[in-house]
């Protein structure tokens, strides 16, 4: 069981930071700073972030950089507590604005998106026990909180998709772009085409993604407590 789990903890690992932006190049201004003694990290619209919720990840993030061999500088610590602080505030900024979209999850989306993960499996079935295990023994978080991190992921994946497939890439604008990009050399246009599409409609809606995020900026409340962060 524990090569087994030694061998899978990397998609595990993946799967608890699922949906943690990557590729997301806009951040969130005006954090308010406090030494305000307090059982929370950080606070997004009075929602509070618990110091749990951040050192479970935190911790998580450096046993995966120290089986990498990574050097662990203080810089790299320094480093990786500000982008841990600034994910969870991320990700109760996006969670937020899932539930005003009315977005749910339901149990068994929930249910069917945890059976579908490889290392919580054994023959290609869904195992319980191995489930429990990782959560318990490696993890360090209870069914409770794994679930519930997962039920947030779902939900940001949901609200990502719904504010972004309107996305839609022309032909007019396909052939401008790739003419501009190729400075006038249209000749392997016909080759090129599908894999410039999606590059297209990827460059636009991560464009439009980060200017949404932008736009909700001002109607956030953001309090980091510097006292817990470390």
């Amino acid at each position: 069981m524990m090569n087994w789990l030694r061998k899978n903890m990397r998609t595990i690992f993946l799967v608890t930071i699922v949906g943690f932006f990557a590729g997301m190049l806009a951040g969130f201004g005006s954090y308010a700073f406090s030494n305000k003694s307090t059982n929370s990290v950080a606070e997004v619209n009075g929602q509070a972030i618990p110091i749990r919720k951040y050192s479970m990840l935190f911790n998580r993030i450096m046993e995966d950089l120290r089986d990498k061999s990574t050097d662990i500088t203080e810089e790299v610590v320094k480093k990786t507590r500000q982008e841990v602080v600034d994910d969870l505030i991320r990700e109760e900024v996006f969670y937020g604005e899932s539930k005003k979209y009315g977005i749910v999850v339901t149990d068994s989306e929930l249910a069917a998106n945890l059976q579908q993960v490889p290392a919580f499996q054994q023959n290609g079935r869904f195992d319980q026990r191995a489930y429990f295990q990782i959560l318990a023994w490696k993890l360090k978080m209870t069914p409770a909180e794994f679930e519930e991190s997962q039920r947030r992921q779902i939900a940001i994946a949901k609200l990502r998709y719904l504010i972004s497939s309107g996305m839609k890439v022309t032909e007019p604008e396909l052939q401008i772009e790739y003419m501009r990009k190729n400075q006038g050399n249209m000749k392997n246009f016909a080759k090129d085409r599908e894999k410039f599409q999606q590059e297209l409609l990827q460059e636009k809606t991560l464009a439009f993604m980060n200017d949404w995020y932008r736009s909700i900026n001002s109607s956030l409340k953001i309090k980091v407590f510097t006292e817990n962060f470390r």
